[in-house]
C-alpha cells in the first residue's frame, strides 16, 4: 500500500473523507475530485495534531500524577517532621518554665532574704525610722504637666494639699 492511498485510508470513515463528501459517487469530475483531494489534505494535519495533542495531555497526565503523589507525600513527611520537633522544643520549653518557678520561688523565701540581709549587716528599723509618704494624683482639671511645670518652676504649694 502507498504512503498516499494509506493516508487517505486513514482520514476516512467508511469510505467517506473527514470533510464528509463521499469519493467515487459514480460522477467524475477533476473540479470536485480536487476539491475533495484538498479538503482531504487540509483535514488531515489536524486529525494528527487532535492526536499528538491527545497523545501529550495523556502523557503529561499520567507522568505528572505519580509526580503530585511523591511530592504530596514528601511534603506531609516534612511537615510531620516540623511539628515533632516544635512539640519537642515546647515540651523542653515547659519543662524550664516550670524549673524556673520553683527556683523563683526558692529564692524569694522571705528567711532566705532575712538571712542574707542579717549576713550584710542589716537589721529590721525600728518606729521612728518609718516615714509614709503619701502620694496624690492630680484630679482632671488640676493637675498634668502645667502644675508640675508651676511647682517646679515658680515654688508652687508646699503645704502638701491640691496645687
Amino acid at each position: 500500500m502507498s504512503s498516499a492511498s494509506y493516508r487517505n485510508t486513514a482520514i476516512r470513515f467508511a469510505g467517506v473523507p473527514v470533510g464528509g463528501v463521499k469519493i467515487g459517487s459514480g460522477v467524475k469530475n477533476k473540479d470536485r475530485d480536487k476539491s475533495v483531494g484538498a479538503s482531504s489534505a487540509q483535514a488531515q494535519p489536524v486529525i494528527r495534531l487532535r492526536s499528538v495533542l491527545i497523545g501529550v495531555c495523556t502523557l503529561a497526565v499520567c507522568m505528572a500524577g505519580p509526580l503530585v503523589l511523591v511530592w504530596t507525600q514528601s511534603y506531609i513527611n516534612q511537615v510531620s517532621l516540623r511539628l515533632e520537633s516544635k512539640t519537642e522544643a515546647l515540651a523542653a520549653a515547659k519543662s524550664e518554665i516550670t524549673a524556673l518557678g520553683l527556683e523563683r520561688g526558692r529564692l524569694s523565701a522571705a528567711a532566705r532574704i532575712e538571712r542574707i540581709a542579717r549576713a550584710h549587716g542589716l537589721e529590721y528599723p525600728v518606729s521612728g525610722q518609718i516615714e509614709v509618704w503619701e502620694v496624690r494624683t492630680p484630679r482632671s482639671g488640676e493637675g498634668g504637666l502645667f502644675a508640675y511645670l508651676k511647682q517646679t518652676f515658680l515654688g508652687g504649694d508646699k503645704s502638701g494639699g491640691p496645687l
